[in-house]
């Protein structure tokens, strides 16, 4: 049975690329970084190297894009009102090397190794992928349709879940992870997720998605489709007992409201802010009505548990955040332990002398917590150093492309500036809770998001060609010409 769905993925895959298609491509990797999970969960022994179905399936996907583009990465375009950025991008991966061989001789492991490397490798090809993307304003919005779409059945299944439907596609994968909170112990609900962490994270991005989609949405009825489906997103959130997954959600509200404010009109303000208190005004008003009498005993537990988050999220931010990064520096000694040092191994099973050495760093696990700790723990200061750097080169690209934003059609401005949000959100918590970021397929999609961002100046652009092809044209030969969408 494992045999035919991959034959039949990857077999849909190859048609597609075989065709040089590669945007259907990317639309058939979401499809597989979704599918990996359960067909995971009906194999035997439940092989962990499942979790690299959707990076094999996003190499393929980059191949073609590559070749397409005849062996040009044109980082100009990409980096276009930070140029300053070029400089740095050979440096950063000349540390990922560097670390790459360190921490295969020290582990002698290349599974960690190579796991490793793709922490650090996929979101940069992503970003790339997501300008490409981003160029197709349509390419970009099927595949935001395509993950919700999905997302959706899955949630479906993660409803059955709570409600206590009795499967093997819904037990975690291995033990499981067990919420403890008040002396209420509990499994939290996967669904069809290989762990409830992950659903919590992709209930969490469907959300934030479908708020996206809602705001740059034309026809009414289509925004409250969409209003509806983030608050059922965001509900299901908390029978996982993951707490951050709401707070991710209320982050990127208060992120894209606060940038949405700086640039639209204020009609446009008006519109938007108004919909979103109607959506949560219909949201409150169906949980009241319905959902509060099939909620199950055990709801308001896991909720209690998500409202306790508040209390705790300047301690974590400082200890996981602040502390864990302190730490690595001195558990790393300051040369770095090597890529994948810090990773969430999940099943994966090391040799005995890699796991043996993991085990003998002191204060490993607490330092991987957090995604600063982890990169200097791996990375040591010099790694640290280029991170600080590219990373404030990346804000101010992001900031200069924001203020070009008001010379986009305003739709695709309201798109772009949701992904953007939704990234700087995802930022915030990898800072201080960095393990569900080990997964390839959500590093895949935080890449696209950053990286069709970095496309809003080269949209500009075309669109300012079109209006001056429009105005050389003799005006009883001009035709209306279509804006970038």
């Amino acid at each position: 049975m494992t045999s035919l769905f991959l034959v039949l993925m990857f077999g849909s895959l190859a048609l597609v690329l075989l065709d040089g298609n590669w945007r259907a491509g990317l639309l058939i990797t979401v499809v597989i970084g979704f599918l990996q999970d359960p067909i995971r969960k009906i194999t035997p022994n439940q092989p962990s190297t499942f979790v690299g179905l959707v990076l094999l399936a996003f190499v393929l996907t980059i191949l073609v894009i590559y070749e397409q583009k005849q062996g040009r990465i044109d980082l100009r375009s990409m980096f276009w009102t930070v140029p300053e950025i070029l400089e740095w991008i050979p440096i950063y991966f000349a540390v990922i090397g560097v670390q790459a061989m360190n921490s295969f001789f020290r582990f002698g492991d290349i599974q960690l190794t190579a796991l490793g490397i793709a922490f650090y490798v996929a979101p940069a090809v992503a970003i790339w992928a997501g300008y490409e993307v981003g160029c197709s304003p349509k390419s970009l919005q099927k595949l935001i349709i395509t993950y919700l779409v999905i997302c959706s059945l899955f949630a479906i299944s993660a409803w059955l879940d709570f409600r206590g439907l009795n499967s093997i596609l819904f037990k975690e994968v291995g033990l499981g992870i067990q919420i403890t909170f008040e002396g209420f112990s509990a499994a939290g609900v996967s669904g069809l997720w290989r762990t409830s962490e992950l659903a919590a994270w992709h209930l969490a991005a469907g959300a934030c998605f479908s708020l996206t989609m809602a705001v740059s949405a034309q026809r009414r009825e289509n925004q409250i489709l969409l209003f509806t489906l983030a608050a059922v997103f965001a509900y299901l959130t908390i029978p996982t007992g993951r707490r951050k997954a709401l707070v991710l959600v209320l982050v990127f509200t208060a992120f894209y409201l606060l940038l949405f404010s700086r640039r639209a009109s204020p009609a446009s303000r008006e519109r938007v802010i108004s919909s979103v208190l109607g959506g949560a005004a219909m949201a409150y008003g169906s949980y009241a009505l319905f959902l509060i009498t099939a909620k199950g005993d055990s709801f308001d537990i896991y909720l209690n548990r998500s409202l306790s988050a508040r209390d705790q999220l300047l301690d974590r931010f400082q200890n996981q955040g602040i502390g864990a990064v302190l730490r690595a520096l001195d558990v790393s000694q300051g040369w770095g332990l090597g890529v994948g040092a810090g990773a969430n191994l999940g099943n994966l099973k090391l040799s005995t002398s890699a796991q043996a050495a993991l085990e003998n760093i002191q204060s490993l696990s607490f330092v991987s917590e957090g995604g600063g700790g982890r990169i200097v723990a791996e990375l040591g200061l010099p790694g640290l150093v280029v991170g600080v750097v590219l990373a404030a080169l990346i804000l101010l690209t992001l900031r200069r492309n924001f203020r070009l934003l008001s010379l986009l059609e305003p739709r695709l401005a309201f798109l772009m500036l949701g992904l953007v949000a939704f990234g700087l959100a995802n930022l915030v918590f990898f800072f201080s809770a960095a393990q569900v970021y080990s997964d390839p397929f959500i590093l895949i999609l935080l890449g696209i998001c950053f990286g069709s961002f970095l496309a809003v100046p080269t949209l500009i652009a075309r669109q300012q060609a079109q209006l001056a092809y429009l105005q050389s044209l003799p005006p009883t030969t001009g035709k209306p010409f279509p804006a970038v969408r």
